[in-house]
């Protein structure tokens, strides 16, 4: 049975994986509230990422960001779907890609969890709907794991 629930869980966490250009349900830092809901999770929105995520309560303000040593961004979200969304800046002038599904059922804030000090290999995590905390990590060359649960 525990195999079970862990490959259900395996499922979860990577069944929402997406690519999207400008998804209306993931936004970046610098957000503010657009109201609460159910134990004080609402939405957030940001005028310089654009877009919506979940923030307050479980999420805290919502957004986790690395920063490169070259000046680059990267933010992560917590999409109103509940997936991890990130965005980044593409040059120093602030230029950004599109929005990018990493995929996940989560219920608690990303955060950065390893970090080498800017060279760009790094690890995120979050809670997942199942209570554990599932990871992935990005190289220098910036590819990405699977979700691998951590707990």
């Amino acid at each position: 049975m525990k195999k079970i629930k862990a490959v259900a869980a395996s499922v979860a966490a990577l069944a929402a994986l997406a690519v999207g250009a400008a998804p209306a349900s993931a936004a970046g830092t610098g957000g503010s509230g657009t109201g609460s809901g159910a134990n004080g999770v609402g939405t957030c929105s940001s005028k310089v990422w654009e877009g919506k995520f979940l923030c307050g309560g479980a999420y805290g303000d919502g957004t986790a960001t690395y920063y490169f040593r070259d000046g680059r961004q990267e933010v992560f979200v917590i999409g109103t779907d509940h997936a991890v969304w990130t965005r980044w800046t593409t040059d120093k002038a602030g230029h950004k890609s599109s929005w990018l599904s990493m995929g996940g059922a989560l219920a608690g804030p990303v955060s950065v969890l390893a970090s080498d000090m800017g060279f760009g290999n790094f690890e995120i995590g979050a809670v997942g709907s199942d209570g554990h905390i599932w990871a992935r990590a990005r190289d220098t060359n910036g590819n990405w794991t699977g979700w691998g649960s951590v707990s």
